[in-house]
């Protein structure tokens, strides 16, 4: 075998060899003729001539001699790929502008497709990932999946014959290092002893738990680190392994680290530690004591099985189903109308996927677009350099050469154009995925969207590239190969004034235009919302506030030291140089991981929906939000029965009437509304006026129920930011062991709160730009040739007396008659494209008079723009030129 190939490479290699051999041959066969023609009695020169004229032409002869060559295929590949790159060399122009087009709609297509393989086909660096699956609950009401499932669920699962062994998990266990530095609150997972045995990652040093012994109670507590933990905590330090490090408080030992890619199992949610069931009690006062291993009404566990050799997700699903309809008939008052789903490893949850589905649904269709845009002026360009060279491929037509090789010829000069752009393309997507990575969410959960583009994403950009060389190659090569031989050879061009306006380079114009219109529209509506969310009253004074948190449950503190650490941090910042006023809250303003929960007023019996906040006094005068009756909490006295509620709660629960005085009932009691507030931005900027009930805080300091902690608020006299220092030397001498996390000023936390609306301004902002700058490209491109193939006709027409005016009014009337059947008809698809964004936009309709009156205006001043300079050159023309030049 090994010898074929070496003989077929051997024959490749040869090529030129072979050719010229083959003309030799020619030659000698002619000079054969010519010589047994003058042995007949003809004159040298005649029998030249007949032996040439019976032989027939040479090329030609040559072309079917090849045929029979083996690898004739091959050969012409690297003919047309040599010719290809030599034609492009030689008109870097048209080749930058086409590459340029191409990467711009293939990058944005193929960062899409990055997104949703991270989303769909995402492959954990474990052993055999493809047998490991994801089980979640299955709401069977309304089909939604993802959702957390109890422990006693989880116990019962362990029936399914489907699976080798499964594991539980909880992903967002906050916890406190400390030991050779400042401690910092870290997020880490908390699962069954059993998780390495099933995930199987490999470890850079060290090993798992130990199933058999780590998830019994009073077992030695053990941790294993995530590799990015090791080397900034502990300097990657070898010897870590079998040594004790302290975690909130409690001496732990590691037992290993992971390999550098496993950051856990669920997708964008990184864990940096991972411990056993066994310290579920020890831990932390995190509401996840032992007592929710056996409570069949608690939801808060994730799942994870791995599959027997020969079981499938499919048979896996179908067991499962079975047994979720056992728990729902033994246990209906918890298990009722709740089911499993059981998934891949490593995708997307699905309760999120549904989540992002209209966001990325958007995405797509705009990188569509903006792909279209792109082909449609390759595609132009391509005309137009057919056009251009029409002599050229009219003389090869004339010699000999079949269509059919032609065609194909210009196929491999697009093609390679499209996968140069290709190329390109995926530079523009990978950095576009590094900008994805690097945007932070407004959560304290530990999201990240690093977007890891593997080979699936490269094998895209070129399978895109080259179906758009063929696509949009095909039908320019068609009508170059296809010209009148008689005009072309003797240079003559056809007249294709302005009258002509329905080929197919001005259709392919009109329909960028279209579709830059409808990336501007939408653009100008994001960036006009985004104007707008910036406008939006907060109902707070937000300058000069500086935010941090901490959380002393974290350090296994009483309740009585708990308190008294808290009231020191609050009593000593206050009197600080330049505080006007500090309180501490459970959930700062904006933030979108609050506590939400249900209360009725007045005898009603349906619950109305409130933001929950537990709050200290000044509260109110920290965050400038303005009482309107009624006064704060006071320091000291005690305030177990009574809350403060905002204009929007009163509104909904006592309409038309003084709330202050007035009973709800939350969670089992009676609570008297003592204040009346006005109403604030609770949980994102663009939120309707929504109740809020504002709690005392000294009635509950656990402080990390919503996994935000302790917010410490200042409002200062100064930039908030410079007192970052001194607070937290403040908080140190009060105990050096608190971590401290989450600091930012209100200002930040307003400009997190508005991450939607920056995001759907930037990614559509820089979808129309793109739109416009291809749109702009391909109008220009258009006039010019339009003005390059009628400059006789321009000249006839000066010489007969045309003004310059005329002539470039003639010009500017082609280009902007194109601009705006093209702005027309791309309006028209706005406005009924337009409202689908309705549910991103804040503040603005989605028919937007100033957007829809300003982007057609400027589209056609720049449309306007681009057609003018070829036009100034057509009014300047010398007519005496002008009639010589053909």
């Amino acid at each position: 075998m090994l010898w074929r190939w070496r003989r077929r490479l051997r024959y490749w290699l040869h090529r030129d060899e072979r050719a010229r051999l083959l003309r030799e041959e020619m030659a000698s066969h002619l000079e054969l003729k010519t010589q047994e023609l003058m042995e007949d009695g003809m004159a040298e020169q005649d029998a030249r001539n007949a032996a040439r004229r019976q032989f027939g032409n040479p090329t030609a002869r040559q072309e079917e001699s090849r045929d029979t060559w083996l690898a004739r295929w091959l050969s012409d590949l690297i003919q047309d790929t040599t010719f290809a790159a030599r034609t492009i060399r030689k008109q870097p122009g048209f080749a930058t502008l086409a590459v340029l087009s191409a990467a711009l709609g293939i990058g944005a297509c193929s960062l899409v497709f990055s997104i949703a393989n991270f989303a769909l086909f995402h492959t954990l660096p474990v052993r055999d990932p493809s047998r490991l699956t994801s089980i979640s609950n299955l709401d069977l009401r309304d089909g939604r999946a993802g959702r957390s499932m109890t422990y006693p669920d989880f116990a019962d699962l362990h029936q399914a014959a489907s699976f080798q062994d499964m594991t539980a998990y909880f992903a967002f266990l906050p916890a406190s290092i400390a030991g050779g530095a400042e401690p910092q609150r870290y997020w880490g997972t908390i699962a069954t002893a059993n998780y390495f045995d099933v995930i199987r990652p490999s470890f850079a040093i060290g090993h798992g738990f130990d199933a058999a012994s780590d998830d019994r109670k009073g077992e030695s507590p053990v941790v294993v680190l995530s590799y990015p933990l090791w080397q900034s905590r502990f300097a990657g330090n070898a010897a870590i392994v079998g040594n004790t490090i302290e975690l909130n408080g409690l001496k732990v030992t590691v037992a290993g680290v992971t390999s550098p890619g496993f950051r856990g199992v669920e997708s964008m949610f990184l864990s940096d530690f991972w411990v056993p069931f066994s310290m579920l009690d020890t831990l932390a006062d995190v509401g996840m004591r032992g007592e929710r291993l056996t409570d069949r009404g608690s939801s808060w566990l994730s799942a994870a099985g791995r599959l027997r050799d020969g079981a499938s997700v499919a048979a896996a699903a179908a067991e499962l189903d079975v047994i979720g309809r056992r728990l729902s008939a033994a246990w209906p008052a918890t298990n009722r109308d709740r089911g499993f789903h059981v998934e891949r490893a490593g995708q997307l949850n699905p309760g999120m996927r549904r989540m992002i589905v209209v966001f990325f649904n958007l995405l797509l269709a705009v990188s569509l677009l903006v792909l279209c845009t792109a082909c449609a002026n390759v595609a132009n360009l391509l005309l137009a350099r057919a056009s251009a060279r029409q002599k050229e491929i009219a003389t090869r037509l004339a010699i000999g050469a079949g269509r059919g090789r032609l065609v194909r010829q210009l196929l491999t000069e697009s093609v390679m154009l499209a996968l140069m752009g290709g190329v390109a393309g995926y530079a523009i997507t990978r950095a576009g995925g590094a900008a994805i990575g690097s945007v932070r969410v407004p959560l304290s959960l530990p999201v990240d969207f690093s977007i890891a583009l593997d080979y699936r994403v490269m094998l895209f950009s070129m399978a895109l590239a080259a179906l758009t060389g063929v696509t949009f190659g095909l039908v320019p090569a068609l009508r170059a190969t296809r010209p009148n031989l008689t005009g072309a050879l003797k240079d003559e061009r056809a007249s294709i004034g302005p009258w002509r306006r329905f080929g197919l380079r001005n259709i392919l114009v009109v329909a960028q235009v279209a579709i830059c219109m409808v990336l501007l529209l939408c653009s100008g509506l994001f960036l006009r919302s985004l104007q707008s969310a910036g406008n939006i009253d907060t109902g707070m004074a937000h300058r000069n506030v500086l935010m941090l948190a901490f959380d002393p449950s974290l350090n296994r503190y009483s309740p009585d030291d708990t308190r008294r650490i808290v009231d020191d941090i609050l009593t000593r910042t206050r009197v600080l140089p330049g505080v006007e006023s500090a309180s501490l809250t459970s959930a700062a303003p904006l933030n979108m991981e609050g506590t939400q929960n249900g209360f009725t007023a007045g005898g009603q019996k349906t619950a109305i929906i409130a933001d929950i906040y537990s709050v200290s006094p000044g509260f109110f005068d920290t965050f400038g939000i303005r009482m309107i009756q009624g006064e704060d909490f006071r320091p000291g006295v005690p305030a177990d029965d009574i809350a403060i509620v905002n204009q929007a709660l009163a509104d909904k629960a006592f309409p038309k009437q003084n709330p202050i005085g007035r009973t709800i009932s939350y969670l089992g009691r009676t609570v008297r509304i003592a204040a009346l507030v006005a109403t604030a931005k609770a949980r994102t900027i663009g939120e309707d006026p929504h109740p809020c009930l504002y709690f005392p805080i000294a009635r509950e300091l656990r402080g990390n129920d919503s996994l935000t902690g302790i917010t410490l608020a200042l409002r200062t006299r100064g930039n908030p930011a410079s007192y970052t220092t001194a607070v937290r030397h403040t908080i140190a001498r009060i105990d050096p062991s608190l971590a401290v996390f989450d600091v930012r000023t209100m200002d930040a936390q307003i400009a997190k709160a508005m991450f939607l609306p920056r995001v759907s301004a930037a990614l559509f902002g820089l979808a129309g730009l793109m739109g416009l700058l291809i749109s702009t490209v391909g109008i220009y491109g258009v006039i010019s040739f339009s003005v390059a193939r009628q400059t006789k006709d321009i000249g006839i027409r000066v010489a007969l007396g045309a003004r310059r005016g005329q002539v470039l009014g003639m010009v500017l009337r082609q280009g902007l008659t194109l601009t705006l059947a093209g702005s027309a008809i791309g309006l028209a698809a706005a406005m009924a494209l337009s409202r689908i964004t309705a549910s991103l936009l804040y503040g603005v309709s989605p028919t937007d008079t100033l957007t829809f009156a300003a982007v057609p205006a400027a589209l056609l001043t720049i449309a306007a723009v681009a057609c003018l300079v070829p036009a100034r050159r057509a009014a300047r023309l010398d007519p005496i030129r002008a009639l010589r030049c053909e």
